[in-house]
């Protein structure tokens, strides 16, 4: 073998050696993103669910005892439509 063609060799072991780290490198990244978002997806979905059990019940015992019947009937809708949201999420994500 010539010195141009142990050299192009070297150069060539080199390069997929460097492509093959920084492959490894963008992976985990890649990886540890999906992790963390579908973590927070998690996590909104956990605080979506105790607000909406939590507004339903204040709003009926608004709509209830006659305190702010249309606000109570307001937070129960709003209740409603966040129990939707929270859940259909919740499915998507599996």
């Amino acid at each position: 073998a010539t010195v141009n063609e142990t050299l192009t060799s070297v150069y060539d072991n080199l390069l997929s050696g460097v492509k093959a780290m920084v492959d490894k490198f963008l992976t985990g990244i890649q990886e540890t993103l999906i992790y963390v978002i579908h973590r927070g997806v998690e996590v909104l979905i956990t605080v979506a669910r105790a607000s909406y059990v939590a507004l339903g019940l204040l709003g009926l015992v608004l709509w209830a005892t006659g305190a702010s019947p249309y606000r109570g009937r307001h937070l129960i809708v709003g209740s409603i439509i966040l129990a939707i949201i929270a859940e259909v999420a919740s499915g998507l994500l599996g």
